[in-house]
């Protein structure tokens, strides 16, 4: 698929203002600070830079195993002599992770999951758990309902406070957004 750049649009995150939110009575810095995230949001809150951003998506490319697969053997389409030869032999770079490739004005630029880690402070590794197929009778549905409406009864948005409606617009624009 080919796009262009006047065709892309750019979503700008919107920016946190805890200071405000605490002048208005919602003192929610404090959940951000002990999950180690402030650092993060400052990110958010900085300039966004849309048109060498639209300039690197134009050009982007996902560099996995099968394109480097298919790399090596348009090397060899080109040069039959390199036929059964490594990777150092054949002047290409070794495979190591799935990474975005692209260019800004004519200078290289790989991304991958270390380096989104690195820039949003955060550990690149976690876990995950599956299984929680019928989310009904989850054994997380009292302590979510416990932490979020102080009740062990399923509760709606109208019951949540002020601080977890805030938290939750956060989460859905910030750092989960959809767009």
């Amino acid at each position: 698929m080919s796009l262009e750049e006047w065709e892309i649009t750019i979503q700008v995150e919107r920016p946190v203002d805890f200071a405000s939110l605490l002048h208005h009575g919602c003192d929610i810095k404090e959940y951000y600070e002990s999950q180690d995230l402030i650092h993060y949001f400052n990110m958010l809150n900085g300039p966004t830079y849309e048109n060498l951003v639209k300039h690197f998506w134009v050009r982007a490319s996902v560099y996995d195993k099968h394109a480097a697969k298919l790399e090596e053997s348009e090397k060899v389409l080109i040069d039959p002599s390199l036929k059964g030869k490594t990777i150092e032999e054949m002047r290409l770079e070794s495979f190591v992770d799935t990474e975005i490739r692209s260019s800004i004005m004519g200078v290289p630029v790989f991304i991958n999951q270390e380096i989104i880690a690195y820039v949003i402070g955060r550990a690149s590794e976690g876990n995950f758990k599956d299984g929680l197929d019928n989310n009904k009778k989850s054994p997380w549905n009292d302590v979510v309902n416990e932490t979020m409406i102080n009740s062990k009864k399923k509760g709606s948005y109208s019951n949540l406070s002020m601080e977890k409606k805030m938290m939750l617009k956060i989460q859905n624009e910030n750092q989960l957004p959809k767009g």
